[in-house]
């Protein structure tokens, strides 16, 4: 039953979501005159406090070639429960389309070969939308006309036809268009996303009470008690999403414990939950091609048919971005 693979990063997008709003976090220390006597961002990365706290006792164990670098203070944190939440719970049946990547291109079309070319004008297609491959091409004239264009690099992810663009080569108004190779599927779906709660701990690894104070003053005022981030979400169906992160609790933790040689480490631990999405599989809707439709002028007896109206593309195989004529063919029934 649950034999397709998928995999949509929602949950690694919260994990990169959560880690980007903390990375901005900077510590300044200060003489007693006022003059700052250093400042320096301070570290976050995932995983558990207890983990960093342990490699940090580690790296005051043997000599200096030894030793691991970790220094407090640092940020840490990690995904502690996931729970589905129904006050969220949205149609189950319901299904999000997008317009997916038509891909490449399929052949380039001269509707005039201008005149006046004494040698093979430039040939300049637009870019694609998004991350794909530019596409390139070639011309040949004959007799001071552009008679062929040759397709070098067909290019990836054309959603909509690109503009071609004739220059150069001393002659004038020859122009052409681009097709896509768009025969097969132009919309990829999804149902509806599934609603969980991400609970998170944000731990706050210091080693004075004052680096704790500058890096809970940060972050506090911002929490009444959640804040809004914008998240790229379901990049394959264009959706961005405002997540909120709500604070719910802050504890402290001192490990002193008053010997010498302890050292010491103070935690302030930021309970945080984000509400995220989990999407499943996509799927690509594939183009329609014939509407066949049985009418009837009766609005008492809706059984009764009189006519059949089938309406095709012409030709049957167009691609949506040729623009198409239809065939339209009406018989009694």
């Amino acid at each position: 039953m649950f034999g397709k693979y998928f995999y949509n990063k929602n949950i690694r997008n919260v994990v990169i979501l959560f880690g980007t709003v903390f990375n901005d976090i900077t510590i300044k220390r200060v003489k007693s005159n006022g003059d700052i006597q250093t400042q320096f961002k301070v570290p976050i990365s995932y995983g558990p406090a207890q983990k960093y706290l342990t490699m940090l006792d580690q790296s005051s164990i043997g000599d200096d070639n030894e030793r691991l670098g970790i220094k407090l203070p640092r940020l840490s944190f990690e995904i502690t429960t996931m729970s589905y939440d129904p006050t969220r719970k949205l149609q189950t049946t319901k299904k999000i389309k997008e317009i997916k990547p038509l891909g490449s291109i399929d052949k380039i079309q001269i509707i005039n070969g201008g005149s006046g070319y004494t040698s093979a004008p430039t040939v300049t297609i637009s870019n694609p939308s998004g991350s794909g491959v530019t596409a390139t091409a070639t011309s040949t004239i004959t007799d001071g006309v552009v008679t062929s264009i040759t397709i070098v690099l067909a290019g990836t992810q054309y959603i909509t036809s690109p503009n071609v663009t004739i220059t150069g080569g001393g002659g004038t108004n020859a122009k052409a268009i681009a097709n896509l190779d768009a025969s097969l599927n132009t919309l990829v779906s999804a149902y509806t996303p599934v609603p969980y709660n991400f609970d998170i701990d944000l731990s706050v690894m210091v080693k004075n009470s004052d680096d704790g104070a500058q890096i809970l003053e940060q972050i506090l005022p911002y929490f009444t008690p959640e804040f809004h981030v914008t998240l790229n979400e379901m990049a394959t169906l264009g959706i961005k999403r405002d997540i909120p992160i709500i604070l719910n609790s802050i504890s402290t933790e001192d490990d002193y414990e008053g010997d010498f040689l302890s050292r010491r480490s103070l935690t302030h631990t930021l309970s945080f939950t984000v509400q995220g999405y989990l999407y499943g599989p996509t799927s690509d809707i594939g183009i329609i091609r014939e509407v066949d439709v049985n009418a009837g002028t009766s609005f008492k007896d809706v059984d009764i048919k009189e006519v059949n109206i089938d309406i095709k593309p012409d030709p049957i195989d167009a691609d949506p971005d040729d623009n198409p004529s239809t065939i339209t063919t009406i018989t009694d029934v």
